[in-house]
């Protein structure tokens, strides 16, 4: 099979469909293009997510991190906790996992979340580190905002800038290739990337704002997760390829590996749906979250990029640009 994310056909397939149905408790289950689970407990709502990092080699506890409290963030809470699963390579030396674990510690201290369990191992089933973090948080009578609440008619919001954590992958990982191309200190600013890659302040506030659905773009890019936030909604969308905000060193990576950063791994931008998008906008900058209309949802069910003169079909997620250029 390819590398990357299951193809949404697949997923339903081979995954979903064979899962056992969800109980009374669980308000939003397993679907496609959810970034969270919702249950009750405690006498309110569990937020829960999960996510493995396999795409990277530098910063991986960083970003193992940031990618979990991400995809809470997007339910419009702030992550509580989380537990950490490490599986290291057999040739792993001690301080490499030292400096792994220094990096997602100092990661969870920055957004305030407590790494409260988990489970490290050296595997010879790996070879390089796999990292998958859960996160949860904890609802407290607030509203929960999940993936699948856009209504027709709501703008399309993106927060920042797309590919950031791709950028920064690839600056770090194909350094010896960019460098052919771009200066060490264009390279060292495009590996800072990593620092950007935090959505919880865009989530937490957009939910204020009474957001009717967020995404957070990971594996797909932009493009994907706005195609999975739509079919989650059961909408179509009509999206403006020129409005997407691009980083001009993502998009000199991007050219010189020949990859479109419109579809390169995304954390660091969040997707919003609104009907108020002025005011949310508005909301957004004063936490200094910049943030820009990219398209609309729509009750047509066809999904549409628009790119200049030209419409044509938004395609679902495949595998992410990073893998064809790692």
């Amino acid at each position: 099979m390819k590398i990357g994310k299951l193809s949404d056909s697949d997923l339903h397939r081979l995954v979903l469909d064979r899962l056992p149905k969800s109980g009374p408790d669980t308000l939003t289950g397993p679907g496609s293009g959810l970034d969270c689970a919702v249950v009750r407990g405690g006498g309110g709502l569990v937020v829960l997510t999960c996510d493995p990092i396999t795409g990277a080699a530098a910063d991986i506890g960083r970003i193992a991190v940031h990618v979990a409290c991400n995809d809470v963030a997007s339910s419009g809470l702030a992550p509580r906790c989380l537990l950490l699963s490490l599986i290291a390579p057999p040739d792993c030396t001690p301080e490499s996992i030292a400096a792994l674990v220094d990096q997602a510690a100092a990661a969870a201290e920055s957004l305030g979340v407590e790494i409260v369990g988990g489970h490290t191992e050296v595997s010879d089933a790996v070879r390089r580190f796999v990292v998958n973090t859960t996160a949860l948080a904890f609802s407290d009578g607030r509203p929960v905002v999940t993936s699948s609440g856009a209504k027709a008619g709501d703008a399309l919001l993106m927060t920042r800038s797309a590919g950031l954590e791709g950028t920064a992958i690839l600056a770090a990982d194909r350094a010896r290739t960019l460098s052919a191309t771009l200066t060490q200190g264009e390279l060292d600013e495009a590996q800072r990337f990593v620092e950007r890659i935090s959505v919880v302040r865009d989530g937490t506030t957009a939910g204020r704002e009474g957001a009717h659905a967020m995404h957070d773009a990971t594996e797909g890019g932009i493009l994907g997760a706005a195609w999975e936030l739509a079919a989650a909604s059961g909408l179509g969308c009509v999206l403006d390829a020129g409005s997407i905000p691009v980083d001009p060193l993502t998009r000199r990576i991007c050219a010189v590996l020949g990859i479109d950063p419109l579809r390169l791994i995304s954390s660091g931008s969040m997707l919003i749906a609104t009907d108020r998008p002025d005011g949310m906008v508005a909301a957004l900058a004063h936490e200094r979250v910049p943030a820009v209309r990219i398209g609309t949802l729509t009750e047509d069910l066809r999904r549409t990029l628009r790119d200049g003169e030209r419409d044509r079909p938004l395609e679902p997620p495949g595998p992410d640009e990073l893998f064809a250029a790692l």
